[in-house]
């Protein structure tokens, strides 16, 4: 439609003498002789024409104009074929006989601005009844292209709002970041995105009803672990969203957070995606695709690889943009205790707060959940079936019951390897893990082990090859990645599912930002800058604040292989006393939160020597090893998508800001002289000495200290502080880094 400036005459007419006001990126400009050859040009005289009729004659008058004689006899035999009975048809029978349903360049010719004339002046945009009709305006009216002419047309001329199609994005795989991602686009695209999902696990099922819907089968493999979605995060979504993923009940464990599985959150949010707002606008196929069967997703501007760690679009088409910053090995056992969990969630957060060797994940709400285990590469190796093949989440392990039968739904040859041998030291130190926290064998449904490669790409948006655009209808189209598919973290720390959802709502806030501001013309990367920078940040501050910190420690399969080496050297008594000291520590900075979820605790030192004196000694030696977190380290504000957030959200996020900043500034004007620096035993218990960069480490990756002397009589006098026994202070590990306080 005209602007409003022009509801009252169909073209301005142009003062040469006048400066040329710039027209807005989506003003497209006629110039006086299309309006003349529609008819009717000034407003007022009547007739009686059809759109129809008037559209056959300017077709026909604008062939006249054309230099090419294919063109003109195109259009003519366009024109005079019958079946063609409708503007849309017309346009239609175009876009595929003259324009052979693409676009060579982004550049707009006289024959494409001559058709989208035709359609604004009939309403086409405005009357979109039909898939057909969808696909010619999303064709002529492409958002990627130029809206005018190189050369501007002179002397009066008609200006009317371009149109724009939708934007069309291909997303690949259907878990939590694909359909966040989704649910992203549609939400704030308000129409000017189309989505579609590729995911193989889903199937099409019927309701009673007769209604369609799309589902996972009942004998799909699903994701049992527990995430912690920070308030943080869940607050950046929309209230419809937001309820759909909680279903009003969100379950606090962690302070400022809440636990979910992660197939409940792959079910509520594709339940969402098929809300009725989103008809029309997200698309779901329940298959997959792969590089070699692109061409079967059609026409799109984006691909969006959000297909996990092990992503296919990420190895096609980042190849040498891949940066890997460290690995570890991990066990799984999952679990299902329909009475939910045998520990109150407190003292399972103390419990796992105080070590690193164990990690517990659950739900109370459901009694599900993953007990995690850290590995060294020997263990790592050691995590068979009794037929010698890994054990994974395409092939769990399991255990046998009690009287020595198998679970259903596993084979003889699936039973897990170390639980055949129950007085190995591998398996009572898995049987401890589950001690730790209450469980029974008969508690776990399956095992499996985990490789965490702390990865990322370098570039979170590329171009896509020409041979992958065949089906496009531009030059070509931009390819992205998001999820474990731009960044695997360790999930120790976790984060990995917030930052998926992170990156699926910046993705959809700087994609429509840059589409409504014209950065989508012609397709270039720089368009998606935005994007890219808020993915390089979010690895920034995952990596070097959260995953490498707990590397360092005790994450990677050699650090943990040489504490589990000198675990040993601990006298017994002072192993469980560093972890009720470290624990207690934790429990008393955790209850005196403003956020801490629950009631507070009394007597928490006598529950956890309950717990812990049902274990091994040498289980409580390598957890003493293994240290609690480091907090610490992985303190600071969080990267978040800044165009989601609530006024009061970003109000606050700034406050926070300034606060680290100010608070920072204000630690190094207080800063004592180099020798004065050493803090009280009782002050420094649990706090981390300084230690340099990784070019001065140990052979076996620990970093040492600046003065290697000074730290060991620190650390000699920290322990003799903790316990008060001189066997205490003559254990000390050379060059160790003994882990800090606990600011949650």
């Amino acid at each position: 439609m005209p602007s409003s400036t022009l509801s009252s005459m169909p073209f301005r007419r142009r003062d040469p003498s006048a400066t040329a006001q710039t027209p807005s990126f989506n003003d497209i400009i006629f110039p006086k002789i299309y309006e003349e050859a529609w008819g009717n040009s000034d407003g007022y005289s009547s007739d009686d024409r059809s759109d129809f009729d008037r559209a056959r004659i300017f077709l026909l008058r604008m062939a006249n104009m054309t230099p090419d004689p294919k063109i003109i006899d195109e259009l003519r035999i366009i024109v005079a074929n019958p079946q063609n009975r409708t503007i849309q048809a017309l346009a239609t029978a175009i876009q595929h006989r003259i324009f052979g349903n693409s676009h060579g360049s982004f550049a707009t010719t006289p024959l494409l601005q001559s058709i989208r004339f035709m359609l604004i002046k009939s309403r086409v945009p405005q009357l979109i009844l039909s898939d057909r009709t969808r696909s010619v305006v999303d064709f002529f009216f492409d958002p990627t292209l130029e809206r005018n002419l190189s050369d501007a047309p002179t002397g009066a001329v008609s200006i009317y709002k371009y149109p724009a199609g939708r934007f069309k994005v291909a997303i690949v795989g259907g878990g939590p970041t694909a359909l966040a991602s989704a649910i992203s686009l549609a939400e704030k695209g308000a129409g000017s995105v189309e989505v579609h999902m590729y995911e193989k696990r889903w199937i099409q099922k019927e309701l009673p009803n007769g209604t369609i819907v799309v589902d996972y089968p009942p004998y799909a493999r699903r994701r049992d672990q527990v995430v912690t979605l920070q308030d943080s995060v869940t607050r950046l979504l929309s209230k419809a969203s937001f309820q759909a993923l909680f279903a009003g009940r969100p379950e606090r464990v962690w302070p400022g957070s809440a636990n979910i599985q992660i197939r409940k959150v792959e079910d509520r949010f594709l339940k969402r995606v098929q809300d009725p707002e989103f008809q029309g606008l997200i698309y779901l196929h329940c298959e997959g695709v792969t590089r070699e069967d692109l061409v079967k997703v059609g026409d799109f501007h984006l691909l969006l690889g959000a297909d996990g760690a092990a992503s296919w679009v990420r190895q096609s088409y980042f190849h040498g943009y891949e940066n890997e910053r460290g690995r570890s090995y991990a066990l799984g056992l999952a679990f299902d205790r329909p009475a939910g969990l045998p520990w109150s969630q407190p003292l399972n957060i103390f419990l796992t707060l105080g070590q690193t060797r164990y990690l517990l994940n659950a739900s109370d709400h459901d009694g599900r959940g993953y007990l995690n285990m850290q590995l060294t590469e020997e263990e790592w190796h050691k995590m068979l079936s009794v037929d010698g093949q890994p054990v994974h989440f395409g092939r769990p392990g399991c255990i046998r019951r009690l009287d020595g039968s198998i679970p259903e739904g596993f084979e003889p040859s699936q039973v897990f390897a170390p639980s055949e041998d129950r007085g190995s030291p591998l398996w009572v130190s898995i049987s401890d893990g589950l001690k730790l926290f209450g469980f029974k064998e008969e508690d776990v449904i399956n095992v499996v082990r985990i490789p965490i490669v702390v990865q990322a790409v370098r570039e979170g948006v590329q171009m896509l090859p020409p041979r992958d655009s065949i089906n496009v209808k531009r030059p070509h189209a931009l390819v992205a990645v998001a999820g474990d598919a731009a960044m695997t973290v360790h999930f120790w720390p976790g984060r990995g599912l917030n930052s998926g959802i992170k990156a699926g709502l910046s993705l959809g806030d700087e994609l429509v930002h840059a589409l409504n501001n014209g950065k989508f013309i012609a397709m270039p990367i720089d368009a998606m800058r935005e994007y890219n920078d808020f993915i390089l940040k979010l690895q920034g501050r995952e990596h070097d604040k959260r995953s490498i910190p707990i590397l360092n420690q005790s994450g990677s399969p050699e650090m943990l292989g040489w504490l589990l080496q000198k675990a040993n050297s601990v006298p017994d008594h002072v192993a469980i006393e560093w972890l009720i000291g470290a624990m207690t520590q934790i429990a008393d900075r955790l209850q005196r939160r403003h956020d801490w979820p629950f009631n507070f605790v009394d007597n928490v030192e006598p529950q956890l020597r309950i717990v812990l004196r049902q274990l091994d000694t040498v289980t409580l030696k390598e957890m003493a090893v293994s240290f609690p977190w480091p907090t610490r380290e992985m303190a600071g504000a969080e990267v978040l998508p800044i165009r989601s957030m609530k006024p009061e959200e970003k109000q606050k996020w700034l406050n926070n800001l300034w606060g680290l900043l100010r608070e920072e500034r204000n630690r190094e004007n207080r800063a004592p002289p180099p020798q004065q620096q050493d803090r009280s035993p009782s002050a420094a218990r649990f706090e981390a000495p300084e230690v340099l960069a990784s070019a001065d480490t140990l052979g076996n990756g620990v970093g040492r200290t600046k003065n290697p002397v000074a730290f060991t009589r620190r650390r000699s006098q920290l322990m003799q502080n903790a316990h008060g026994s001189q066997e205490a202070a003559d254990f000390s590990f050379r060059g160790c880094v003994v882990i800090s306080s606990f600011p949650l």
